[in-house]
């Protein structure tokens, strides 16, 4: 589950990846997302890993 902007509702909802199992997930991989509030499924670029080195 993450926090996407979905162009049905205009809001940031929870979405949830509909994983590939052969696919290799690099975060400019486009990753299909469902809203878990409209239901609509859309591809979207993965969210930019944060570095454990920045905290």
């Amino acid at each position: 589950m993450e926090k996407r902007f979905c162009d049905r509702c205009m809001a940031r909802t929870a979405h949830d990846v509909m994983e590939e199992p052969d696919a290799i997930y690099t975060y400019k991989r486009r990753r299909k997302y469902r809203c878990q509030e409209c239901g609509k499924t859309s591809f979207k670029r993965g969210l930019r890993p944060s570095a454990e080195s920045v905290y």
